[in-house]
């Protein structure tokens, strides 16, 4: 029968993963997602860039001038006086097009910068919220045994009435209870900070309260950690991004190929004459029209040839960068195995040290009921049940946090 009671109360130690931690969590993490003033700075700076590619003219817009001659120049129809001219200049073919896709390119990366905020909002709610489960889940410890230390003392007053105990066993027993309920004052103190943690992730004035019910077993990893690498080269947004990055370089030096060719132009000038009084020659006085074409030849082209070479190092830059944060990312992701399976190890060895701590304290509950023996040892085993019930507590949420930091570079 022991046994059962000690099985069953080590299942409400560890109970199954309930709903609170999925729904509570979700509930939480869209409203980061909402209010976080960082991802709608992101989200602006992608509206903003969306407009870039209307900004982009079918061709150069076209120029036009007016002129007069303070000393008319006489021709043989008469004094031209004034000129009108108009210019259109063509872009070079595909130049168009390749200044709107190197537009569009740039759009893209800020994508995925929201993509990787939203990774770290939900770990920083996630960690957050783990902290107050493990805070209440310790008040939780320590009022049990605040409650079993006072029936302790209620045992204790009985056996000195009847002169079975000594006087000084009340005391001791108090002295307890009273470091275990400045104990819960610390733990209510220490819920704030968690607390606070969420109020700024969720961008709120007040965060209200969490009210966190079930309890947590210890989590499992569905992640094969050698396959993790790729999955992160290959899906997290942060390896997007530098690619999508790249992938702006490759369209500038597109666009900068076009504009070391020749660009070519017309033009129309009207050149206005004013008849001669002194004779009248046939077309006395007519207005000249000039058609004109133009080429823009680049002939310095140290220019282009400098910006390839910018575009392509920055493109190696790139790479550089994304195989060092996919190295930071894996050496973060090896801690956390290592914490996993350090949890797993503390966690079978308190559940039996609580086990045998419990028998014990069962024998010597009952033998200090008869004879008074053993107080001392009563409630130093007393006392490590309380740090064991703490320990247990603590390995379950360190394999939660192991998963957690894995999943925060993991897109779903």
């Amino acid at each position: 029968m022991k046994l059962l009671k000690i099985i069953i109360f080590s299942l409400l130690i560890i109970g199954s993963f309930g709903k609170a931690y999925a729904q509570s969590l979700d509930s939480l993490i869209q409203e980061a997602y909402t209010n976080n003033i960082e991802l709608q700075v992101f989200q602006k700076q992608y509206e903003a860039k969306l407009q870039l590619a209307p900004q982009i003219a079918p061709r150069p817009d076209p120029e036009a001038g007016i002129g007069v001659f303070p000393l008319p120049v006489a021709t043989r129809l008469g004094a031209q006086v004034s000129r009108l001219s108009a210019t259109q200049m063509f872009p070079q073919k595909g130049m168009v097009n390749a200044k709107k896709a190197l537009a569009d390119a740039k759009t893209q990366p800020i994508l995925e910068q929201i993509n990787a905020r939203k990774l770290d909002l939900a770990y920083q709610v996630k960690m957050a919220w783990l902290q107050v489960y493990e805070l209440d889940k310790s008040r939780e410890i320590v009022q049990r045994n605040i409650r079993f230390l006072k029936s302790l003392e209620a045992l204790v007053l009985v056996k000195v009435e009847t002169n079975k105990a000594n006087p000084a066993d009340v005391l001791q027993v108090q002295l307890k209870i009273q470091a275990l309920e400045n104990q819960l004052l610390i733990l209510e103190k220490q819920r704030e900070k968690p607390l606070a943690d969420l109020k700024r992730v969720l961008n709120r004035t007040e965060t209200g309260d969490i009210s966190i019910t079930d309890s947590l077993r210890i989590s499992v990893l569905m992640y094969q950690k050698d396959s993790l690498l790729a999955d992160i080269q290959a899906n997290h947004p942060m390896m997007k991004m530098y690619e999508l990055q790249q992938e702006v370089s490759k369209k500038a030096i597109e666009v900068n190929a076009l504009k070391d060719q020749p660009t070519f132009g017309v033009g129309l000038d009207y050149i206005t004459v004013i008849g001669r009084n002194d004779a009248n020659p046939t077309g006395n006085g007519r207005d000249i029209v000039q058609l004109r074409g133009m080429v823009k030849i680049p002939l310095y082209k140290g220019q282009y040839e400098a910006k390839k070479q910018e575009e392509l190092i920055k493109i190696q830059a790139l790479e550089l960068q994304k195989e060092n944060t996919a190295d930071q990312f894996m050496a973060i992701i090896e801690k956390a195995y290592v914490d996993y399976e350090v949890a797993k190890l503390q966690l079978d060895l308190y559940q039996k040290q609580v086990k045998t701590t419990k028998a014990a304290i069962d024998i010597l509950t009952g033998a200090y009921s008869v004879d008074g023996r053993k107080f001392e040892e009563l409630l130093r085993l007393e006392k490590e049940l309380i740090d064991y019930d703490l320990m247990i507590l603590k390995a379950i949420v360190k394999s939660h946090q192991a998963r957690i930091t894995i999943e925060r570079f993991i897109t779903k």
